[in-house]
């Protein structure tokens, strides 16, 4: 009975510390307008812009922050994960589920038709190891 009582101990002292272990927002994340990202720079101060009339696919994957040279970072898309995306009223502030489902690409040209300049596409993360700074994207 000691025995089994150990097991079960070691396994729930595994099971919490695997559980706490988890780092939440761990992974650079960025969106992507046909795998470019749109912010200009991974940076706290860098802000997302968009034109009305962009046309493409957009994503949200996680990036590696290369090499730095001249003050700006190579990335690189390391992997594509799922999002939603939510539609901020420039005006009032309200924001709007743009879909019920999440997917790893949207046509950007379906978003913005339901947008006007001064909005923002909000991408929602569905996972919280993504740590994802820039997902309000300005439509200009």
């Amino acid at each position: 009975m000691k025995k089994a009582n150990q097991i079960i101990l070691t396994i729930l002292l595994g099971f919490i510390n695997f559980s706490f272990g988890q780092d939440k927002f761990s992974n650079c994340s960025a969106a992507f307008l046909d795998d470019k990202m749109i912010v200009e720079e991974y940076s706290n101060t860098a802000k997302a812009k968009i034109s009305i009339n962009a046309k493409g696919w957009l994503s949200a994957g996680t990036v590696s922050l290369g090499d730095t040279q001249k003050g700006e970072a190579a990335m690189t898309i390391t992997e594509k994960f799922n999002f939603g995306i939510a539609i901020k009223d420039g005006n009032s502030g309200t924001m709007m589920l743009y879909s019920t489902s999440t997917s790893k690409k949207v046509e950007i040209e379906k978003v913005l038709a339901k947008c006007k300049k001064g909005d923002y596409i909000v991408i929602l993360t569905t996972d919280d190891q993504y740590a994802l700074p820039h997902n309000e994207i300005l439509v200009q």
